[in-house]
Formats: C-alpha cells, sequence, structure tokens
C-alpha cells in the first residue's frame, strides 16, 4: 500500500504557489538492484524528486527551498502540481534521454546545485540516467556522452565523503566504471568484512576482469 502526503510549496523565484506529491510509505513486491546503486521495483517506486520546476515561471528549484510549512492545504484544489524534469522530456526513448542528461548538465554548469551534498545528489542522478543506456544492454556507453559520463564521475569522486561501507563500495564502483581498477580493488580490499557481502563480491569479480560496465547485483 502507498501513502502520500500532499506538501505546498511556493516558487523561491516567482513566488508561484503549488503543491507536490510526496511519499510516505509504499510496498513492493520485488526490486533489482544495480552495482551503482540505483533500485529498480515492481511495481515502480514512486519517485522523491529533490528538483522541480514551477509551472509558472518554469525555472528549476529545490524542493527544501520551497516548502511551506503550513498544514492548511483547504485551497490545493485550485493549485497546480509542480513539475519535475522528467515532464519536461516525457518520452522514455534515447532521445529523450539524452535531453534530461544535457539538462542535468547544464544545472552543473550553471552552479544550480549551491551546496557540496546537492552536488553529490545531482551528479548521482547524472551518473545513474548516463548508466541506463548500458544498464540493460550490458553495452559500453556511446561515444556521445562517453566524455560527460567521465567527468561527471571524476567531479562526484572529488566531493563525495563516504560515510560508512556501503558509501565506500559506492566509490569503489566510480572508480571500476572510469576503468580505474587499481584504485577500485584497493577500496575494496579495506572493506570491512572482508568482501563477503554479494555486491561487493560481484564487484570485485568485475574488476578483476576489467569490467568497466554497470551491472545488475544477482
Amino acid at each position: 500500500m502507498t501513502t502520500l502526503r500532499t506538501q505546498l510549496l511556493t516558487c523561491p523565484h516567482c513566488q508561484n504557489k503549488m503543491y507536490s506529491i510526496g511519499v510516505m510509505s509504499y510496498t513492493i513486491r520485488n526490486s533489482e538492484v544495480f552495482s551503482d546503486g540505483k533500485i529498480s521495483s515492481n511495481p515502480p517506486r514512486p519517485l522523491e524528486h529533490n528538483i522541480l520546476i514551477c509551472n509558472a515561471c518554469y525555472k528549476a528549484f529545490w524542493k527544501e527551498d520551497a516548502l511551506i510549512n503550513d498544514d492548511n492545504t483547504e485551497d490545493i484544489n485550485e493549485l497546480h502540481e509542480a513539475n519535475n524534469p522528467s515532464d519536461l522530456f516525457p518520452g522514455f526513448n534515447a532521445e529523450e534521454k539524452l535531453k534530461r542528461i544535457h539538462y542535468y548538465s547544464e544545472l552543473l554548469e550553471a552552479k544550480f546545485a549551491n551546496t557540496k551534498e546537492r552536488e553529490v545528489y545531482l551528479r548521482i542522478e547524472l551518473w545513474r540516467l548516463l548508466n541506463d543506456e548500458a544498464r540493460y544492454t550490458q553495452k559500453e556507453i556511446t561515444k556521445s556522452v562517453k566524455r560527460l559520463f567521465d567527468e561527471n564521475l571524476k567531479g562526484l569522486i572529488d566531493i563525495f565523503n563516504p560515510k560508512n561501507d556501503d558509501e565506500q563500495l559506492l566509490v569503489a564502483e566510480m572508480y571500476r566504471e572510469l576503468g580505474e581498477f587499481d584504485e577500485a580493488l584497493l577500496i575494496l580490499k579495506h572493506l570491512k568484512g572482508g568482501g563477503n557481502n554479494q555486491a561487493c563480491l560481484q564487484i570485485e569479480e568485475a574488476v578483476i576482469l576489467k569490467n568497466s560496465i554497470v551491472f545488475k547485483i544477482i
């Protein structure tokens, strides 16, 4: 069962009022976990969008900057729902995905992520979006986005501050996907538990095979 909550927002740019639907809880039957940390579930997991787009001025903003601390939702029916980046390019084909990739890249270049935590979030979103091309096909990322892929991951490594073993494993995965296998293996060897968990073992195996493509953890 999925439990939702309605949140009131005001655009930081033009003060337009709107609303967003937040997810409090949900039930899934099964899920797939990938080496880059992305989780695909059945039924699809309701997405929590930290980045939204005003339906009046069409500018992007961080959801937490726009939240109104007011439980009064009596006029909610008179408001429109805030958009998210996926709404700008609603298709699922390669062209629309490429547009979303460039949109996130432009947000980074414009310094939209004004804190380290926000830059980490945006770079991880871009990383996983870029990986979608290879996620099920197991084909290498095309040359048209390879440079962006590498630049984004290097930028993410520079600012990412892992706080636990799971985040250390994520850093090892970043190095693996960059093809820097020695760096990845060094991190894997120092993880607690001696690499006994399934994800660590499979990522280590991919490193040894010099495979840099994202894959499903089995």
